[in-house]
């Protein structure tokens, strides 16, 4: 995780710190009276209204109303670049003669060969250039660019965000198409907040009403910015829930946070969407204040959360900390009339692909989390508590695999019917703790000696069974021979008690048509020969009972 961190930081250092805005203006003159544009509705700041002029330390900064804009002679192919328009309509005229030219970021016919960061107008010479403006809800820069030197800028700026959206893009579809696979509502949650905050980066940029498909959200103008945004916030808090399991970790805090982040953001979205009120002048505002509530809200959850142990609130707070913190910076910049440097600019969109990466990383971790919790949950369901071998349902379940892979691959298989011969007296003359020694020397005999801890389990009391898959029977009951030799030889004494364990072994290989039931049964019955022959021997099935004899094993046979 440090390694992003640092990752992010580098990044941001190498953006080109040579992006600063040439001014190329000589004066900015405001043309109408101050209360004609306080009544204009000019808007600055996240909650308080500002006015703002033209300075003499060569920021150009207009707003609302109506200005005269005198460049300074000399540029090449002058260009009168409105910078950061998000909601503001602009219409510029720079010819007494000429007619005026209107724009904003949601018409479709502003030319394609510039990004949308800005509004550009071509002028035609040195003189006066008439600026009215409306519905600008921050401060706008204006300067006057070379068209060769803004198209190179142009073009700098195109190359450093679009890989930043192609990597959230990317990401939001590869966790959508997890979510396809696995119906987990969290990978849903996931792509959709990225994606909503994606169309929300896109659409202030002004991006999105050039891309086929999201161009149709210009008809919806600063409303649909706002929706996006507003639905953005909602899917987070749902995500953050779910993602750092908040409802489990701080219940009371996970409820404030809905009530504040969901519901109020709801609130005010079904507000924005019916026709009253019709003016929805208010909605930033009161947009913003829900917005900064539930950050704050959601920041004390995660970190309640992750003092708790919640290791996934950690992810969230790396990944979404610094974008809470670049986006509130960037318009707090923007709405003091100040200029956004190259880091601040640029930082975002990556900043937003680094968020979506961690949480991308976080998921996967969390999944990895669930597969241990539920292979550990799986093992000490498939595991015989005494002597840690699969117990029936496990071995059982192995043995089905075998047949499985017998049928498809024409893999041999063959079984051992594994009894402890009077195993009854042991338990009764030196008691079942000592009878359960038994059981755990046993089972280390064979499975730590012949690495068949996988396919030996215990079906209950002193039997068990051996799944050998690509065995054939006379194979097998070799096996057999060496197991009941280890047996004999590693269980004469059991926690310093002389007990003489062996064990009566019947073998059997697995026929077309054989099931487990049919398989264990000739197993177990060829055992039952073993034992009716005195024990300490191994039958093969099918085997006649005057030849049990001869099956079994030598005294001090070799296992090697």
């Amino acid at each position: 995780m440090k390694q992003g961190w640092w990752s992010l930081l580098l990044l941001l250092a190498l953006l080109p710190a040579s992006a600063a805005f040439g001014e190329n203006i000589a004066r900015i003159d405001r043309i109408q009276p101050l209360a004609l544009e306080q009544q204009a509705g000019q808007r600055a700041g996240l909650f308080s209204e500002r006015r703002f002029e033209g300075d003499d330390d060569g920021v150009r900064v207009i707003g609302n109303g109506q200005w005269r804009v005198q460049p300074r002679p000399g540029v090449a192919e002058p260009l009168l670049v409105v910078y950061h328009p998000y909601t503001a309509r602009v219409t510029v005229l720079d010819t007494p003669d000429g007619a005026p030219r209107t724009q904003d970021v949601f018409r479709q016919d502003l030319d394609p060969q510039y990004t949308r960061r800005a509004l550009v107008f071509p002028l035609a010479g040195d003189g006066p250039v008439y600026v009215r403006v409306e519905g600008a809800r921050y401060p706008l820069h204006v300067a006057v660019e070379s068209r060769p030197r803004y198209a190179a800028a142009d073009l700098r700026h195109l190359r450093l965000v679009m890989p930043a959206i192609g990597a959230v893009l990317g990401v939001s579809l590869a966790v959508l198409l997890f979510w396809a696979m696995l119906r987990e509502r969290v990978y849903l949650l996931y792509a959709g907040a990225m994606l909503f905050q994606l169309i929300y980066a896109l659409c202030s940029y002004g991006e999105a009403y050039a891309w086929p498909g999201l161009d149709a959200l210009a008809r919806f103008g600063a409303q649909g910015i706002w929706a996006s945004g507003t639905v953005a916030t909602i899917l987070l808090v749902y995500l953050w829930q779910d993602y750092a399991s908040l409802r489990r970790v701080a219940p009371r805090l996970s409820l404030l946070m809905r009530a504040v982040g969901v519901y109020g953001c709801a609130a005010t979205l079904v507000l924005l969407v019916l026709p009253w009120p019709a003016d929805k002048a208010w909605f930033p505002d009161v947009a913003n204040a829900v917005f900064l509530m539930t950050n704050a809200v959601a920041l004390v959850t995660l970190v309640v959360a992750w003092v708790r142990g919640q290791k996934h609130a950690a992810y969230v707070l790396i990944a979404w900390v610094p974008l809470l913190v670049f986006t509130m910076w960037r318009a707090l910049r923007f709405s003091g009339g100040e200029r956004a440097e190259p880091w601040l600019e640029y930082g975002l969109p990556w900043v937003l692909a680094f968020t979506a990466v961690v949480l991308a990383l976080g998921l996967a971790d969390r999944m990895l989390t669930f597969r241990r919790e539920r292979d550990s949950a799986k093992q000490h369901a498939e595991r015989d508590g005494l002597t840690g071998v699969l117990n029936r349902g496990g071995i059982e379940h192995r043995l089905d695999w075998a047949l499985i892979e017998r049928e498809r691959e024409r893999i041999p298989a063959s079984l051992l019917f594994i009894d402890l011969d009077h195993f009854k007296q042991v338990n009764d003359r030196h008691g079942h703790a000592l009878g359960d020694a038994c059981l755990r020397a046993v089972t280390r005999a064979v499975s730590e000696q012949f690495q068949y801890g996988d396919q030996l389990g215990r079906l209950g009391g002193e039997e068990f069974v051996l799944v050998l898959s690509g065995v054939e029977l006379a194979v097998a009951v070799r096996i057999a021979e060496q197991v009941a030799a280890r047996i004999r030889r590693d269980c004469a004494r059991v926690e310093g008690v002389e007990v003489d364990l062996t064990a009566s072994i019947g073998a059997a290989q697995a026929r077309d048509g054989d099931s487990v039931a049919s398989l264990i049964a000739r197993a177990d019955q060829a055992m039952y020969v073993a034992k009716r022959a005195g024990g300490d021997r191994v039958v093969a099935e099918d085997a006649p009972c005057h030849d049990a004899e001869k099956a079994k094993a030598p005294e001090g046979a070799s296992v090697d």
